[in-house]
């Protein structure tokens, strides 16, 4: 369906829609802006700088669920019309995702396994317009809607923290794929500070490759060998 037939038959579509770069628009980016300024602002600086600002309209279904997987990102989702149900994870355990699981990779999907034995570990929200749900950087979630048309506005942004913790990600994902097996971030510090260095040496290379090769995949094979498996996103 075109995004036109999506939203005017969104009651009975069974489907999903989001707008991005919302921020892009003058008065989103007001909003996006008020809502961390103020943030940073209670929270004393604690959440540090945000930046990479972005922000989403997700606009679904009714009893939509949004499958299992997390984000490379710290997460407000402010909720508009609905409501909605969030099953949060702590990120740090390792019974709910592995190590392996969490970490990034170009052209990973971000959807992970989930079995109902999970839940029993779960922090579950529940939202209703003018109310939100923090989810922290990585940290695992499903969210199922409730009965009505849900409109949820998303804000997302890095810290100079979360930035460090994201390269760490992709560090680990390639050498592990190299057969290096890699140490949770924290482990060992001085290690994560050589990585994370690495990863801003590599990056561009990589960016380089990329656009000269024309194909993500062709990259990722010349950076780590062709029996890399990517699963596209």
């Amino acid at each position: 369906m075109t995004p036109e037939e999506t939203v005017r038959r969104i009651e009975e579509a069974k489907s999903w829609m989001v707008i991005k770069n919302v921020e892009a628009d003058p008065e989103y980016k007001e909003l996006l802006d008020v809502c961390l300024d103020q943030v940073a602002e209670q929270t004393g600086g604690l959440m540090g700088a945000a930046m990479m600002r972005q922000a989403f309209i997700f606009v679904t279904s009714p009893g939509n669920v949004t499958p299992f997987h997390m984000d490379p990102e710290l997460n407000f989702l402010l909720q508009i019309r609905g409501e909605k149900r969030m099953s949060l994870f702590d990120p740090s355990d390792r019974s709910v995702v592995s190590a392996e699981g969490m970490e990034l990779f170009p052209g990973k999907h971000r959807n992970l396994p989930y079995t109902d034995a999970f839940e029993a570990k779960a922090t579950q929200q529940h939202i209703k317009p003018g109310e939100g749900i923090f989810v922290p950087l990585f940290a695992p979630h499903w969210v199922q809607n409730g009965n009505e048309v849900s409109v949820s506005f998303s804000i997302t942004w890095h810290t100079e923290a979360s930035q460090r913790l994201v390269k760490l990600s992709y560090m680990n994902a390639g050498l592990r794929r190299l057969g290096f097996p890699q140490a949770d971030a924290g482990e060992h510090p001085l290690w994560d500070r050589a990585k994370v260095a690495a990863y801003d040496v590599l990056r561009p290379a990589y960016d380089t490759v990329r656009r000269l090769v024309g194909d993500r995949r062709k990259a990722i094979a010349i950076f780590f060998g062709r029996k890399t498996q990517v699963v596209a996103g």
